[in-house]
């Protein structure tokens, strides 16, 4: 009688498991990855350019398809990794309700949609705590086009930060800020896997992603160690893993 009962215990547990929604953490230590200032610092930064980007009518008119997306969509992952983060930051605790807000104004269809959902950022900002859960899935924070167009727009910087002769501080401490960021962007990608058409090759899929993550994590460090000797040579081993998966997986490009 106790085995069945037991048995009964276990299968009803299972049932239950599969009824429940299943949220991945990051596929990988965000520490390990990039610094929490760096996410941080680059987080404020996209706030500030939705800030501009819904200003005014107007401008909201000129950005609405192309910066308002882009920046709000790239500010939920730097969002999402703030609060899976091991290391603390002032508004970590609000960090979720600060990547739902991105996620609303980066879907929103009005000016007056996207003004709220930027409120809501501001507040998360400030230390604001919402209802909003930690947990989220990495693969639906933003679409991987918008991610791929934020990683181009910073290795064409980061290609030129490394062959920099005697960069200034602020360049490599910019520099070092753009790889991190790459850095976090490449657990996206590993996560969306809607362009693998064959199963079996998800696999490879996430090898690259992973290659590319473990090199940008290792230029940021050099970057800031003033190594670029290093940062170059993390930034090639970087770009062949772009180019080896572009190669297998968009071959008519």
């Amino acid at each position: 009688m106790l085995k069945k009962a037991l048995l009964s215990i276990s299968l009803g547990a299972i049932g239950v498991s599969f009824l429940l929604p299943c949220y991945a953490a990051a596929p990988a230590k965000i520490a390990a990855v990039a610094p929490i200032a760096d996410i941080v610092a680059e987080a404020d930064a996209k706030i500030k350019a939705l800030d501009e980007a819904l200003a005014t009518d107007k401008s909201y008119l000129e950005s609405k398809g192309t910066t308002i997306p882009l920046e709000a969509g790239i500010l939920a992952i730097l969002a999402q990794a703030v609060a899976e983060s091991e290391e603390k930051a002032a508004w970590q605790p609000s960090a979720a309700d600060l990547r739902d807000a991105a996620i609303a104004v980066s879907n929103a269809k009005s000016y007056d949609e996207a003004k709220k959902g930027l409120a809501g950022i501001k507040d998360a900002a400030g230390g604001k705590a919402g209802a909003a859960k930690k947990e989220a899935e990495w693969n639906k924070l933003c679409g991987l086009g918008k991610v791929m167009k934020e990683v181009n727009k910073r290795a064409g910087k980061l290609r030129r930060a490394t062959k920099k002769k005697d960069p200034t501080a602020a360049d490599l401490a910019e520099a070092g800020r753009d790889a991190s960021v790459m850095a976090v962007l490449a657990l996206v990608a590993h996560d969306d896997t809607h362009e693998v058409k064959k199963p079996e090759e998800i696999k490879d899929w996430q090898k690259f992603a992973k290659e590319f993550q473990a090199q940008m994590t290792a230029a940021s460090a050099a970057f800031k160690a003033k190594d670029m000797t290093g940062a170059g040579e993390a930034w090639k081993k970087g770009n062949t893993a772009c180019s080896d998966c572009h190669a297998k997986f968009r071959k008519e490009e």
